[in-house]
């Protein structure tokens, strides 16, 4: 059995982020009267600057940051389509508490990600860790290998940081279906509550990875149509 997975994030609030990373609550904001408060002043700017960009970079960490849905397609070692399906919704111990008894009984040999090294599988392992999650097997997340893991971004990369591409970028250079639409978009769509339309873009992410990992390994990928058929969404609540 083989899986491809995608995960689907969003940042904690500048309040929560703050607490977790031991940053103290801002001074006071009044108007400095001479150098002395000019100079702090421009001090404190500098910090805020900078921990404005920690915050920005915290949204790629699981210490700080949740998933709100997980794509999954299984196929047989053939390649032959075995499901679809996307949990998605506010309740994030229930999520990977569901993704694992999956996990449990698809006993896949091969995880197919992009960064899933660097991003997915990490992210997905340290939030377990934080709810008490237990996972239902060991994924081996060494780098400079194409098994338990085949990453299409580090594999496509040669493992060289200069290489790497985002999932549009070597969709497009393999001339296979691409994304339909952007990362950036996904905290909109949370906060909107389109809890389906976030499961089905993430899926169609997964099948993404899927076309791409086929040519990668010098195969035709079915359609979307096939793959995706009849996918299942999945409310953790």
């Amino acid at each position: 059995m083989k899986v491809v997975l995608d995960i689907e994030t969003i940042q904690a609030p500048r309040e929560e982020w703050a607490r977790l990373a031991g940053k103290l609550p801002p001074s006071d904001n009044s108007v400095p009267a001479g150098d002395h408060d000019l100079f702090a002043a421009g001090a404190a700017d500098e910090q805020r600057r900078v921990e404005d960009e920690q915050y920005a970079k915290s949204s790629f960490d699981g210490t700080f940051s949740r998933i709100v849905c997980i794509g999954f397609l299984e196929f047989s070692d053939q390649l032959e389509p075995r499901g679809a399906v996307a949990w998605y919704g506010g309740n994030e111990r229930e999520l990977l508490q569901q993704f694992w008894n999956r996990l449990a009984q698809s006993r896949p040999s091969l995880f197919i990600t992009h960064n899933g090294l660097g991003f997915d599988l990490p992210f997905i392992k340290k939030r377990s860790m934080i709810h008490q999650v237990k996972p239902s097997l060991d994924i081996n997340l060494a780098k400079f290998r194409t098994e338990p893991v085949y990453d299409t971004m580090a594999v496509w990369s040669n493992w060289d940081t200069r290489g790497w591409v985002k999932l549009d970028v070597l969709a497009r250079a393999l001339n296979v279906e691409t994304k339909s639409g952007s990362g950036s978009q996904v905290a909109e769509m949370w906060a909107k509550g389109q809890g389906p339309e976030l499961a089905r873009y993430c899926l169609q992410d997964t099948y993404v990875t899927y076309a791409c990992y086929s040519r990668m390994t010098f195969r035709q990928p079915l359609s979307s149509d096939v793959v995706l058929l009849h996918p299942e969404l999945l409310d953790v609540g």
